[in-house]
């Protein structure tokens, strides 16, 4: 799936593999996934379904690079994101990063979001976020 991203190179970047100090905030991407900065560690980022709700860039980086920086849990879905638990097809808003239940479309429409971008998940996923406030 990131294939398009690996592939894209420039004469003046090089990958760095040696230790490096990324700002907190950026996204890297080594060879054992993708990765949050904070201060002085890394947050996993779950699967490439919760990367892509995050719309940030990514650096790519090596484990090389950043194994200073110990890894301190993980992350799931973008607040703002609709997921949809592909085991039960339960339709999810993730809001302060909480899965809050949609009962029902009319929530969808009166918040005005945009059902063509649920993000389908797996049962894990979804489950990165505790249960919040149901929205009906």
């Amino acid at each position: 799936m990131w294939s398009w991203f690996l592939r894209r190179k420039t004469s003046e970047f090089t990958i760095p593999t040696e230790r490096t100090e990324y700002p907190h905030g950026l996204f890297v991407i080594t060879e054992a996934g993708f990765f949050l900065i904070r201060e002085k560690s890394r947050l996993r980022v779950a699967s490439d379904r919760a990367m892509v709700s995050w719309s940030a860039p990514i650096v790519q980086s090596t484990e090389a690079a950043v194994k200073h920086l110990p890894v301190l849990g993980k992350i799931g879905f973008r607040d703002g994101t609709l997921v949809q638990d592909f085991s039960n097809k339960k339709t999810y808003l993730i809001s302060k990063n909480r899965k809050r239940l949609i009962t029902s479309p009319d929530v969808i429409r009166r918040l005005g979001l945009n059902e063509e971008l649920t993000v389908v998940a797996s049962l894990d996923e979804v489950n990165l976020h505790e249960d919040g406030e149901v929205l009906s």
